[in-house]
């Protein structure tokens, strides 16, 4: 008897998350708020389990029919990064700055060090590549663009892409823009949802793109779920969000991971904590860091 009442105290849980999870579709007002307690709830008692079923039958997110890349995937980048925590300048080292996504900021994370830099990237409508979070975005003066970028990349140094429009088109746009430049080993491509990996499979077959990052940023599967298969597809680094480092649990053999944003050191030393390969940060950002 006292079996049974457990488990439909654990049923009826589950049923109240279920529906926390049909509310927070519902009512866009309170969307953010609702999930959030709706995912603190999943992870403390299923592990992300009902994220991942939702993601699964639901949304139609379906990682295991994904064919693996190519074997061997260059990740030198990986490779020669130096000792974790690697560091990853997010938004080219000015994330949340005036200077986020420019040139100068990119400049500057290099002179700190750093070898691995993030930028965020939108199509525009006239077909110009830009760094910026959001497509759009008012044209500055000195406003950055790929092509911009990879002019001023250094040797030695990697461009890792955000890509915050469109995948297909953009992705196809800064295949257009390596053709001429010629540098598609320095650029590091984020893949995000399932179809990515067709497509980068394409753009890699036509220029000698480095092994990619498989990352949880939007993806609506659980977060040992993408890791499991981007280790399956023969991809070596994932990234996931700090707040998703919780529902973290099966890390896969060789799989190296990277969190963001990591932007003090309440989160450095949290990531150190989690042993991840490395954090995607600002470069005023030290905490002891050699």
């Amino acid at each position: 008897m006292r079996l049974q009442s457990g488990r439909s105290r654990h049923i009826r849980f589950a049923f109240a998350v279920a529906v926390l999870f049909v509310i927070a579709l519902a009512l866009p007002p309170v969307r953010t708020k609702i999930k959030a307690l709706a995912h603190e709830a999943d992870v403390a008692w299923f592990g992300e389990h009902l994220q991942d079923v939702w993601g699964h039958f639901a949304l139609g997110e379906d990682w295991a029919r994904v064919h693996p890349l190519r074997q061997p995937q260059d990740y030198a980048w990986l490779d020669d990064a130096g000792p974790s925590p690697v560091r990853i300048a997010h938004a080219l080292g000015d994330s949340g700055g005036p200077e986020a996504n420019s040139v100068a900021a990119m400049r500057r994370a290099v002179a700190a060090g750093m070898r691995l830099l993030e930028v965020d990237l939108s199509l525009e409508a006239g077909g110009e590549l830009r760094c910026a979070h959001d497509p759009g975005t008012p044209r500055a003066a000195q406003a950055c663009t790929f092509e911009s970028l990879m002019a001023a990349l250094p040797a030695g140094a990697w461009v890792v892409l955000d890509i915050k429009s469109d995948f297909a088109a953009t992705g196809e746009r800064v295949v257009q823009a390596l053709r001429a430049d010629g540098r598609a080993r320095q650029v590091v491509f984020q893949l995000y949802r399932p179809e990515d990996v067709a497509l980068f499979k394409r753009w890699q077959a036509q220029l000698d793109l480095p092994g990619p990052i498989v990352t949880a940023y939007l993806s609506h599967r659980s977060v040992d779920t993408v890791a499991r298969e981007g280790a399956r597809l023969g991809v070596r680094a994932f990234t996931l969000p700090m707040w998703r480092l919780a529902a973290f649990s099966h890390r896969p053999d060789g799989l190296s991971m990277f969190v963001h944003p990591v932007h003090d050191c309440e989160a450095w030393h949290e990531a150190q904590a989690a042993r991840v390969r490395g954090i995607y940060t600002r470069t005023d950002v030290r905490c002891g860091h050699g």
